[in-house]
């Protein structure tokens, strides 16, 4: 590589680890949103448009994963770190190792955010499952006596059938 291709190729990198870290912390801040909003329980409506938002980040990661691959390709490289390790030192390579390091990091982050999420999101499916089965599936106890037959007690009703 000519040194002019080298300081083009160092500038795609730039700019690609600008976009990625942009994209990873706004994907991090939807996933933290919510998991606030699992964590509420009864917030269904602020789970769903957190998980709107980072449905949309995540695609705009993915489209920047495929323009980082066909850089990759273009310049024969696996990753980011093998095509910094094959330019001359300069403080522009500096930052961008700094940058990716900053990316792993948020990265890391966003894995264990994403393993609490999935924990709250189980919890609350059994809670949900646990009170459905209770509504539907469970019988009454003899509740009070019906308005026709007042000495008896109804049974065999469900749960949910029964006005109390």
């Amino acid at each position: 590589m000519d040194n002019e291709s080298m300081a083009t190729a160092l500038d795609k990198i730039l700019e690609l680890l600008k976009k990625e870290l942009t994209l990873s912390r706004r994907l991090y801040e939807q996933a933290e949103a919510q998991r606030k909003a699992l964590k509420e329980n009864l917030n269904a409506k602020a789970v769903a448009d957190a998980t709107e938002a980072a449905d949309a980040a995540l695609r705009e990661l993915e489209s920047c994963e495929k323009e980082k691959g066909a850089f990759l390709a273009d310049i024969e490289a696996a990753t980011l770190d093998e095509a910094l390790g094959r330019l001359p030192y300069s403080k522009e390579k500096t930052r961008a190792r700094q940058y990716l390091k900053r990316l792993d990091e948020i990265t890391e982050k966003l894995r264990n955010l994403v393993k609490t999420n999935r924990r709250l999101l189980a919890r609350n499916m059994e809670y949900l499952t646990f009170n459905l089965n209770v509504m539907t599936a469970a019988s009454a106890a003899p509740g009070y006596g019906t308005p026709d037959a007042p000495g008896q007690a109804t049974q065999g009703r469900k749960l949910f059938d029964q006005s109390i």
